[in-house]
C-alpha cells in the first residue's frame, strides 16, 4: 500500500491517497476532511459521486453549503445536518451551522505505517461550536477492496452535550442502482412531524401505487427527492448495486451505536446550487432519526455525550465485483 498525491485533484492542497491491489481512497483534508474518491481498481468505478457544478475548494469557512460546499464525495455530520440552535443542560445556547460542525474546517492528516507496512490515514479535527476532539482513521485490508473507518469523539467541555454524528456518503445514483435492506424495516420521512411508520421498501402515495424505494433509480422511475430514516438493520448492513454490471458497495456498522440509517434518495429531484436537478444518493447511518439536533433533543431521540467522554465506532465498506 502507498500513499500519493492523487492526480486528479492535484489543484487541491494536501490531497492524500491510500490504495492496495483492489482499492484507493482520496482524502482532502483541508476540505472539511471530504473524502473525494472510493475507486475499485478492478473496474475504476468512483462510488462517490462529485458535482459537476461545484468544484471542491480549500476555501469553506463561512460559505453557505447549498450554493458553495456541496460538492460531493463523503463528508462528516458532526453535532447536526440541518441548521439547528440547541440548549445544554448548562443552559448554554449552541449554534450550528448547516451540515454541521465540520464540513468547514481544515482538518489534519498523517499516514502511519503498521509492523506489516501496512498504511492508515489518520485525520483530525477540533470543534468550533463546542470544545471536542474528532478523529477519522482510514485504514484498508491488505490486498482486500475493503476499507475500515475507526472514528472517535472526546467531549472536551464541562457539560454533556447531543451526541449527534452521521456520514453524508454521496454516492454516485447511476441508472438502474438499487438499494438492499431487509423487507419490512420500519422507517419514516424527515421532516415529517410526527414519525409517520411505512415499511421498507413500500413508500405510500395518494392516489397512486406505492413507490418502491429500492428500486428509486429504474430507468423509467418518477424523478423525486427523499431523505428517510430506516431502523438499522440487525446486522447493520446496507449495500447498493450498480445494475449494469451487478457490482456492490456494502456498508457496515454497529446498530447499537448508529440505530437508524439516513438515505437522501435524489432521483433528479433537487439541487441546491441553481443547476438542473441531479441523482445521487447518501448513505447516513446515524445516531437519531432526525436531520436537526434540536428536534432530536425535544423528542428525547438522542444520547448525550459528557464531560471528558470518549466515543468510539466503526464503519466498514466492502467493494464487491
Amino acid at each position: 500500500m502507498k500513499s500519493r498525491v492523487g492526480d486528479q485533484l492535484a489543484n487541491i492542497a494536501g490531497n492524500v491517497c491510500l490504495q492496495n491491489s483492489s482499492v484507493a481512497i482520496s482524502f482532502l483534508p483541508g476540505a472539511g476532511g471530504n473524502i473525494s474518491a472510493i475507486t475499485g481498481l478492478r473496474t475504476g468505478r468512483n462510488w462517490l459521486w462529485q458535482n459537476p457544478h461545484l468544484p471542491i475548494t480549500n476555501n469553506r469557512s463561512g460559505e453557505d453549503y447549498g450554493q458553495s460546499l456541496d460538492s460531493g464525495g463523503w463528508d462528516e455530520m458532526l453535532l447536526s445536518i440541518a441548521t439547528s440552535e440547541f440548549e445544554t443542560t448548562h443552559s448554554t445556547r449552541i449554534q450550528i451551522a448547516d451540515h454541521g460542525d465540520l464540513v468547514r474546517q481544515s482538518w489534519g492528516a498523517e499516514v502511519q505505517s503498521d509492523t506489516h507496512g501496512n498504511e492508515r490515514c489518520r485525520m483530525t479535527a477540533s470543534g468550533a461550536a463546542l470544545k471536542y476532539d474528532f478523529v477519522r482513521t482510514a485504514r484498508l485490508q491488505s490486498d482486500a477492496p475493503i476499507i475500515i473507518f475507526d472514528y472517535s469523539l472526546t467531549n472536551n467541555e464541562a457539560f454533556e452535550w447531543p451526541f449527534y454524528w452521521c456520514p453524508h456518503a454521496l454516492l454516485d445514483a447511476q441508472s438502474g442502482m438499487t438499494i438492499e435492506l431487509p423487507p419490512d424495516l420500519p422507517f419514516h420521512l424527515d421532516g415529517a412531524g410526527v414519525p409517520a411508520i411505512e415499511r421498507w421498501p413500500w413508500l405510500p402515495v395518494e392516489g397512486r401505487p406505492s413507490l418502491d424505494l429500492s428500486n428509486s433509480f429504474a430507468a423509467d422511475g418518477e424523478n423525486f427527492a427523499r431523505k428517510i430514516f430506516v431502523r438499522a438493520p440487525s446486522d447493520g448492513s446496507v449495500s447498493v448495486i450498480a445494475s449494469e454490471t451487478d457490482e456492490r458497495l456494502t456498508l457496515t456498522f454497529d446498530p447499537n451505536v448508529l440505530p437508524w440509517l439516513g438515505l437522501w434518495i435524489n432521483n433528479q429531484g433537487w439541487s441546491e446550487c441553481g443547476s438542473e436537478p441531479y441523482q445521487n444518493l447518501g448513505l447516513e447511518p446515524s445516531t437519531t432519526n432526525y436531520d436537526c439536533v434540536a428536534e432530536a433533543v425535544r423528542n428525547d431521540a438522542i444520547d448525550w455525550i459528557q464531560p471528558d467522554e470518549t466515543r468510539a465506532w466503526t464503519l466498514t465498506v466492502e467493494l464487491t465485483a
